[in-house]
């Protein structure tokens, strides 16, 4: 009886899995059957058709210069205490994990893929480390361009609950960078994980918390890298506020300021879809309506963005194809 109750668990566990693969992918898809269904077909088809076709390749362009520079801004933390890294390696692992990143679950499962790569060749504390530290900086660079933008609109146009969101945004990261550098903070949740969590698990969280603790005395590459996030966010933006300007002949850049920064937290927070499609897409349609956009100029949106970071993840496949052309 026990072992056929046995041979039944593999069969349920599976079953779990496919409902959460439906459940996400219904989670991606949802979101952007619902723009384009409300969406006049005609209409959409002639905003599409007065889209410059040059500035999408720019903005095509300008996302890929944005992949690059997070490879970089990885790097710039890793070489603090593995200065014998390259460049190009570490870019080029980040290249990879964004061409998994279109069928990983989320945002987050991307910076595991690539600490996972590159922890083969170097110290695992000090690369898992910096994947950390460059996404909690990142969150803290949005942050600012968010608060920028709220400041500097009316009221009346950001989203009802928006500064709600924001102020809890605000409060989490600010608790997760304080946790990030303080044993004193972490101690007692040190204790109480130890208790519940397998020997050889905790022993890889200690040795996490003492890579990230030792970024602690190295203000100069945490205020580097906070300057190169502020930019490599500041692109993310402005590819979103050029998308805008394509379907409106309007930037609205003070609008994205205040809005992008906080779907692009709350996508990589909230890990529900692979890269965070069709979420990301549902919040900002929140923004155009807001804005007073048509369904089509929100489909044209959508369509147009969802096409410029498909094509970029498709290049992160460059270095896969080259091991494959040219190992031995």
């Amino acid at each position: 009886m026990q072992l056929s109750q046995e041979k039944d668990a593999p069969p349920k566990s599976g079953a779990k899995k496919a409902v959460l693969r439906v459940l996400r992918a219904a989670l991606a898809i949802a979101p952007l059957v619902w723009i384009y269904a409300s969406a006049d077909a005609g209409a959409f088809v002639e905003v599409l058709g007065t889209v410059s076709v040059p500035l999408v390749a720019g903005i095509t362009a300008l996302v890929f210069v944005n992949m690059a520079l997070q490879g970089a801004k990885w790097w710039a933390l890793i070489r603090r205490f593995a200065p014998e890294l390259p460049l190009a390696r570490a870019v080029s692992v980040h290249m990879e994990s964004v061409f998994y990143s279109i069928a990983l679950p989320s945002a987050v499962a991307q910076d595991i893929v690539k600490s996972v790569m590159l922890s083969k060749t170097h110290d695992p504390s000090v690369v898992w480390a910096s994947s950390w530290l460059a996404r909690l900086l990142g969150f803290f660079s949005l942050l600012i361009f968010s608060f920028i933008g709220i400041i500097s609109l009316d009221s009346g146009i950001l989203p009802p609950g928006f500064r709600v969101s924001m102020i809890t945004a605000v409060a989490v990261i600010v608790s997760l960078g304080a946790l990030s550098f303080s044993k004193t903070l972490t101690r007692p949740l040190r204790a109480a994980a130890a208790k519940a969590v397998p020997k050889k698990i905790m022993a890889k969280i200690e040795n996490l918390r003492d890579g990230i603790y030792a970024f602690k005395h190295a203000g100069k590459t945490l205020a580097q890298t906070f300057a190169l996030s502020t930019v490599i966010h500041f692109l993310v933006i402005l590819s979103a506020s050029l998308v805008v300007y394509a379907v409106s002949g309007k930037l609205y850049l003070i609008e994205c300021l205040a809005f992008v920064p906080l779907v692009e937290i709350m996508v990589v927070s909230i890990p529900l879809t692979p890269g965070g499609i069709g979420v990301r897409e549902a919040l900002m349609a929140l923004l155009f309506t807001q804005l007073g956009f048509t369904a089509e100029q929100t489909a044209s949106y959508v369509t147009i963005s969802l096409f410029a970071g498909f094509a970029v993840k498709l290049t992160g496949g460059a270095p896969i194809l080259y091991r494959m052309a040219f190992r031995r």
